[in-house]
């Protein structure tokens, strides 16, 4: 019997209530394995993980957009893996018949959720904690909270915004971070000629609904560059509302995170920084 152990806690209430439903569905399936014919197991078990699968990853990155996680891009295509695996699944034993069911299934769809709870649930999830548990940090004694700084001294920023007012609040927060350079634009179309110009931006920050291009057509033009350095440049889209079908859309088309306005200073710095520091990483 499987149980919600520490180490698989992440402090959220709501993704680790997710999680120990997650793990009922396990428990539930290994309880019936020898009891309840294969079809019918495989059937119900397959059913509550693709519903499970749903509603969870759609709560756990409304969770990480909130909470700033910058690890999104990634978190999102891996929750998109496993649903794509569990309707392969289904799919082949009950579409396309072009596997049997019978005891390997069973232990095949066995290793599958053993799979999803340690190497997705332990391996990914587990480094949520830092950004959603409740922090204990004390405020600073002026009442204003401290920012983080960028890796690096000499990193230039490109802020895409046609509200003067938010595009004014994030020039002023890269600037206070120890940004060298902070472009600016009110349009996506400005915005993406000063994207293919010197100086090359390190992280481009653009608001979603925009005319006559949205934040969309931005992150679609830097990953279509044929210059690798253009093309890997850090794409964070902005929206006013959150909503997770365009959320979705923006992770699937190559954003590296997805914020919903307004931001909190600190919260918003602390991301710039880890995205930041892991591109430094990876170039």
């Amino acid at each position: 019997m499987l149980e919600l152990t520490d180490d698989l806690r992440i402090g959220h209430p709501v993704i680790d209530t997710d999680h120990q439903r997650l793990i009922d569905i396990i428990n539930e399936f290994n309880d019936h394995s020898a009891s309840i014919n294969n079809e019918k197991l495989m059937h119900e078990t397959l059913k509550a993980l693709l519903s499970y699968g749903r509603e969870h990853f759609a709560r756990e990155e409304k969770i990480q957009r909130e909470c700033m996680y910058p690890y999104q891009n990634m978190h999102f295509h891996e929750h998109k893996a496993l649903l794509e695996q569990v309707q392969d699944i289904a799919r082949a034993y009950f579409v396309t018949k072009s596997r049997p069911l019978n005891e390997k299934s069973i232990s095949e769809l066995n290793e599958f959720l053993k799979t999803w709870l340690i190497g997705h649930v332990k391996k990914f999830d587990t480094n949520l904690r830092e950004w959603v548990a409740p922090s204990n940090e004390c405020p600073e004694p002026d009442g204003e909270q401290k920012l983080f700084r960028l890796p690096s001294s000499d990193m230039a920023a490109l802020v895409i915004d046609d509200d003067a007012t938010s595009r004014a609040l994030l020039v002023k927060l890269l600037n206070v971070m120890g940004a060298s350079v902070v472009l600016e634009a009110s349009d996506a179309i400005e915005g993406l000629q000063l994207a293919f110009s010197d100086p090359v931006p390190d992280i481009i920050i653009t608001d979603l609904n925009m005319e006559p291009m949205d934040g969309f057509s931005v992150v679609g033009a830097i990953r279509a560059s044929q210059k690798n350095y253009i093309s890997c440049i850090p794409v964070i889209i902005f929206s006013a509302t959150d909503d997770n079908d365009l959320m979705a859309k923006s992770m699937a088309i190559g954003a590296t995170g997805a914020l919903k306005k307004p931001f909190n200073p600190r919260d918003l710095s602390k991301f710039l920084f880890q995205v930041l520091k892991n591109r430094s990483g990876k170039l």
